[in-house]
């Protein structure tokens, strides 16, 4: 496929397949909530060190890389943006799944997404804009893109609060 026919390309979800699509979501992340205790989550407001170091590389170090890697390859600018708007996003709850699945530690996992989901409400627009505007070819598009704080709420809400709030009341 040429690169250029990527940008006629539109993914059009309805808002029942998405309303579906968090509610597996959701289930999944209370399935391994029910394994979770609160002293879990005490034990990482203790020792917040891992966390915050996991938030630096998640919010500064991933989207420079991958600005800098937009730089390198022979991309067009929307896939350029494209890659600097995947950077800017926070781990979900499939980094939770695999986490759990390896028996690590679940409760950073978690705390960790849901500490960088809130924070990616500023902070991927945010992002997105600083990285976007330093290249000429990304800030043409970047006036098109739009991100709606109320939305990235509810859906926090829905797959992380109540499915985590529900499983280790449980």
């Amino acid at each position: 496929m040429d690169a250029a026919m990527v940008d006629q390309i539109s993914l059009n979800f309805s808002k029942s397949g998405l309303l579906g699509l968090n509610a597996v979501i959701g289930l999944m992340m209370y399935g391994m909530a029910l394994d979770m205790k609160l002293e879990d989550f005490k034990r990482v407001v203790r020792s917040p060190k891992g966390p915050a170091i996991g938030l630096g590389a998640q919010f500064v170090l991933l989207p420079a890389f991958t600005f800098l890697l937009t730089l390198v390859l022979p991309v067009t600018p929307s896939m350029a943006l494209g890659m600097m708007m995947v950077a800017a996003c926070p781990g979900g709850n499939l980094s939770n799944l695999m986490t759990y699945l390896a028996g690590g530690n679940a409760a950073l996992s978690v705390s960790m997404t849901a500490v960088s989901t809130a924070a990616a409400v500023v902070m991927t627009p945010l992002n997105l804009s600083i990285w976007g505007s330093l290249n000429p070819a990304t800030e043409a598009i970047l006036r098109k893109v739009s991100l709606d704080p109320m939305d990235v709420f509810q859906t926090i809400v829905l797959i992380l609060g109540i499915p985590l709030v529900l499983g280790i009341g449980t």
